[in-house]
């Protein structure tokens, strides 16, 4: 490892925090060595995370719910999703256009309350709203549910903040980024398109945080 590299692994290490950098790690890790080394046995690391991304593109992507659910309840309660993303903490419907939203049609506005980290290390809240149509047998209880899923990216938090700290490491992640700044949540098969397209390096330190933070998580 060059050491411009150890200095920009060391820069975005202290910028994302001790405890955030850990729990990265130990899921990069547990990607490669419980779900690449399972289903792609035979095939070095850097191999298998290009064929993982090759399969995913060509709709054959490998069962997801085979990573470790160990590590998704870590991923789940842990400090870095809140740093990573703005995660919704209610979801509900409006109805009555007498009041206030950020629309004065009569279609339904289902309204998300987000909650995102500061760097302060507190929580702030952002409320975003949408207008939908549905029909039988779809709920709004179903709905909303769904919508509790969706999160959105933190711009404040400390992940992107390091990731920025790189930029003019990678030409990929720079490109990268000004796509994830003009559309948000960017979709994985896009991703995946992309890094196969600009031929990056799947030893990298960063490319594999991301393959794991933006596709496999």
């Amino acid at each position: 490892m060059s050491c411009s590299n150890q200095k920009s692994i060391a820069e975005f290490e202290n910028i994302l925090g001790k405890e955030n950098s850990e729990t990265l790690t130990y899921l990069v890790q547990d990607f490669e060595n419980d779900f690449l080394k399972s289903q792609l046995p035979n095939l070095e690391t850097d191999k298998a995370y290009e064929q993982f991304l090759k399969e995913l593109i060509n709709g054959n992507g490998r069962v997801w719910k085979d990573i470790s659910q160990e590590s998704r309840q870590l991923f789940a309660n842990s400090t870095l999703k809140y740093e990573i993303y703005s995660v919704p903490d209610s979801v509900w419907i409006e109805k009555d256009k007498n009041k206030l939203t950020l629309s004065n049609s009569d279609i339904p506005m289902i309204k998300t309350k987000r909650k995102y980290l500061l760097p302060n290390g507190t929580f702030d809240y952002s409320i975003s709203e949408s207008s939908f149509r549905y029909q039988e047998p779809v709920s709004e209880d179903s709905i909303i549910k769904q919508h509790m899923n969706f999160v959105d990216i933190n711009y404040v938090g400390s992940y992107i903040r390091a990731l920025n700290s790189i930029l003019n490491k990678s030409q990929f992640l720079k490109k990268y980024l000004d796509i994830r700044d003009a559309a948000g949540i960017v979709s994985p098969v896009i991703i995946a398109n992309r890094m196969l397209e600009s031929k990056v390096n799947f030893n990298d330190y960063f490319i594999r945080r991301l393959i794991v933070t933006e596709i496999a998580y």
